[in-house]
């Protein structure tokens, strides 16, 4: 996708995670100052040096008022939360929808979703080459880029019912709306992308992913038809309604307690069962601070969390934030086992204004003028890591004359370079004006705004070009020594691509491009870590999205799932198709619906 769609996409979806967490209050209301003072605050922060407030159980049912009794309370209107709701109600079970947001300006989250194995994504692709993906081959993949980190039966839970469920969730959609639907990760009809890699080494990536960009179909108008055949199955939503606590007798899940917040009253969902699938705790500094500790550990002075477009995440009335990680607070409070690791989404790696990471067939070279790591990595997430233990200095992207051609090497994975007809113009173009800069050539025409209004992330990158890699090295500030080390290094490098083995980094032979036709370009940008889009986990369960306890027995009646249910990802956010964050919350959110079924048979 281009700049434009993406603009058009976020403007309408909430932008991700990164719109949508400044849509509506979180804090409870209804409380006196004196009342306040006596009770940590669990969503602000503000905890002091060594206090971690937000694990601290609170207690609203002696100011609840009831609002009736349900099978089952699902709290978050997410694709896990809608999914689950709609397959419960679907099932014959009397079920409540507890949403954050007001009804009347609710928006989804996210475009793109897996569809690998839908019918769907195959017939949007306007008869691209598909074949069936084995879902045993999918999961070894999987399991084998996550280091074995997840959770076994979970996850081939959602390599077994991806299709089908992925299928499920789409099928109120006409024809015009489908016709407005997208794809990534392959060409579309009319394009080849010759270069379209399968796999590097021994990591498998797999196309087949649906864009819900346009403003006739979005993700907030597909989740409105899961919604309405969930009422039309008898499922009641509330909306502007936040979920604070899960009640248990004797261990067992009776009832949620959540505010309504259009006046600050509390409410008592009696229920035998909950799915927890509020979206994860990204706007919430405290729990980002104490349960990711691997990114803030390694934060130096002056880096903070920040959002996808690097923003401080953390600016104004807290609040106005979504996404406070109440779904977990509540698990945890009722017993619920925490992970140790959770992953983020484009967290634990180093972030540069240039996007460097998404510059993988270019050479990065730090201050010194030398390499320090497999550029082209496979995996897009862990591309940056090296650099999280090293200073923060700049570095630089190079490559030469051929670059439109390397550019094309890429696989179909979350933050891909789409090699489209439109971006090899594009990039050639910005080429030509970094030469024409360095020529004193080039005449700056009128800029666009409509280019400027998604800030530096998605705007066009500022190449730096020169006709000898000495004067590059002295353009990207390089002195003395630097330069000689620089020059050699690339003819290093150049000797690497041309016996097909790096023997400093262990790049593979079909992504080395070498870096010997002139003119040379460089992309340059300073690191920094920080950055964060969501967090994809929290709460252990096992297989059946049931979460665990300390002692990892399953808590009766609780259950989590979509970015607050752990164990899905490793450490990182980390694909074979893009569009997987989504894709699974919708699949497994399902499988979640299935599961309370099958508990809701034995109570």
């Amino acid at each position: 996708m281009d700049r434009r769609s993406f603009i058009k996409g976020a403007a309408l979806a909430g932008v991700g995670t990164v719109g949508a967490g400044f849509l509506a209050a979180c804090s409870p209301n209804g409380k006196t100052d004196s009342d306040k003072s006596d009770e940590k605050n669990v969503s602000d922060g503000s905890a002091t040096e060594g206090a971690i407030s937000w694990r601290t159980p609170q207690d609203y049912s002696a100011q609840a008022s009831e609002a009736g009794d349900y099978d089952a309370v699902v709290v978050g209107h997410g694709y896990a939360g809608v999914t689950s709701c709609r397959e419960l109600s679907e099932q014959g079970y009397r079920v409540a929808l507890l949403e954050f947001q007001p009804e009347e300006t609710y928006m989804a989250t996210g475009n793109e979703s897996c569809g690998v194995n839908s019918n769907l994504v195959n017939k949007i692709t306007e008869g691209n080459q598909y074949h069936d993906v084995d879902p045993v081959e999918y999961y070894q993949n999987w399991m084998t880029m996550i280091g074995n980190q997840g959770n076994p039966g979970l996850i081939m839970r959602y390599c077994q019912n991806m299709g089908d469920n992925i299928d499920w969730y789409y099928d109120s959609l006409t024809d015009s709306d489908i016709a407005t639907l997208s794809h990534s990760g392959s060409p579309a009809a009319g394009e080849t992308w010759p270069h379209l890699l399968p796999n590097i080494g021994p990591i498998k990536f797999y196309p087949g992913v649906i864009s819900a960009y346009a403003e006739e179909c979005n993700q907030t108008k597909i989740q409105g038809y899961n919604r309405e055949k969930a009422k039309a199955a008898g499922a009641e939503f509330f909306f502007n309604t936040r979920g604070l606590q899960i009640l248990q007798d004797n261990g067992k899940v009776s009832g949620v307690i959540a505010e309504n917040r259009a006046d600050g009253s509390y409410l008592k969902f009696g229920c035998k069962a909950v799915v927890v699938a509020t979206g994860g705790f990204a706007y919430n500094e405290e729990m980002l601070n104490d349960l990711m500790p691997d990114i803030k550990n390694n934060m130096i002075e002056g880096e903070a969390w920040k959002d996808a477009f690097g923003n401080e995440r953390f600016v104004g009335d807290a609040s106005n934030w979504q996404y406070q990680g109440d779904g977990i607070k509540m698990a945890h409070w009722a017993g619920a086992h925490l992970e140790s690791i959770i992953p983020g989404m484009n967290a634990k790696h180093i972030q540069a204004p240039t996007s460097m990471n998404n510059f993988p067939q270019a050479v990065w070279v730090r201050s010194d003028g030398k390499r320090f790591m497999n550029e082209f990595y496979p995996v897009v997430e862990q591309r940056g890591v090296p650099n999280v233990y090293l200073p923060r200095e700049p570095i630089s992207c190079l490559f030469d004359s051929n670059f439109p051609e390397s550019r094309q090497y890429t696989v179909p994975q979350h933050g891909m370079f789409s090699p489209t007809t439109s971006a090899i113009e594009e990039l050639k173009t910005g080429m030509d004006k970094a030469y024409q800069k360095f020529k004193g050539t080039w005449v700056e025409p009128e800029s666009s705004k409509e280019d400027n209004q998604a800030g530096a992330m998605f705007a066009a990158p500022e190449f730096i070009a020169d006709d000898t890699l000495e004067g590059l090295a002295k353009q990207l500030g390089l002195e003395g020594d630097a330069v000689e080390t620089f020059v050699a290094e690339i003819e290093k490098y150049n000797k690497f691509c041309e016996y097909g083995i790096d023997e400093d980094f262990g790049r593979y032979a079909e992504v080395l491009f070498p870096v010997k036709d002139g003119p040379f370009y460089a992309l340059a940008g300073n690191p920094g870590l920080g950055e964060i889009m969501s967090t994809c986990g929290g709460i252990i369960t096992n297989a059946e999205q049931n979460a665990l306890d300390a002692n990892f027995e399953p808590i009766p009646g609780l259950y989590v799932s979509g970015n607050d249910c752990g164990r899905r990802f490793g450490v990182e956010y980390i694909t074979p198709t893009p569009g997987v964050s989504l894709g699974m919350a919708i699949v497994l959110g399902r499988e979640a619906g299935k599961s309370v079924a099958k508990y809701l048979e034995t109570v």
